[in-house]
């Protein structure tokens, strides 16, 4: 068996020196694609508190039966509400409630990086309302979460054909959750990446 290994290897190898340019090109794209594949990964630390990766559920309040599952956190959000619509674009507003399985704490603030509806590039305000949180105990966020739709987006992909015609729309994004938890009488500060990806009912289906 070893030798047959050997052989195969010696093999390849004069292969790939019988043909540069070949073994130049896999070598670059092996290269190409570890460069992504960093890129795509998160830092140790954002904003000062150490980067925690965590089994995150995220649902709707429709779908969160039997919450606990195999998670370390559970994150349900509610049908948004269209507030005002001006020039600019329109502004919905959402709550929802979290739930930490694992440990109590105090979340300090919630950021939002790439959301989309339907594809569309939304704007979402950075949550600054801290709020204690008990272990195994629904926590309700005190004020909505702020969502931005530009009229330029709306223009682009028709308001119409992209959010109203839709039954649900499908939401995709990452919600950083930023906090300090309580482990052994001690409290560590985290941020816990949450991947969003789920359909809610269109709020603007009844409009």
């Amino acid at each position: 068996m070893n030798a047959d290994k050997r052989r195969f290897r010696k093999d390849l190898q004069d292969k790939l020196i019988s043909y540069p340019r070949l073994s130049a090109s896999v070598c670059g794209l092996i290269f190409l694609f570890a460069i992504s594949f960093l890129a795509q990964d998160l830092p140790d630390e954002i904003r000062g508190y150490k980067v925690h990766k965590a089994k995150v559920a995220v649902r709707t309040q429709a779908d969160k039966n039997n919450p606990k599952e195999d998670f370390s956190v559970a994150v349900n959000f509610d049908k948004p509400e269209l507030i005002k619509i001006s020039p600019l674009g329109a502004t919905f507003e959402v709550y929802g409630e979290m739930t930490v399985f694992e440990q109590s704490g105090k979340i300090d603030f919630l950021t939002f990086k790439d959301f989309r509806v339907n594809g569309l590039k939304i704007e979402i305000e950075e949550y600054t309302e801290s709020f204690e949180i008990e272990k195994n105990k629904p926590t309700r966020l005190k004020t909505p979460i702020k969502i931005f739709v530009s009229a330029a987006q709306t223009i682009k992909g028709g308001l119409k054909e992209a959010f109203r015609s839709e039954k649900e729309w499908q939401v995709t994004g990452r919600v950083f959750v930023f906090g300090k938890f309580k482990k052994i009488g001690f409290k560590f500060k985290r941020v816990v990446p949450v991947d969003v990806n789920l359909k809610i009912i269109n709020p603007l289906k009844a409009e």
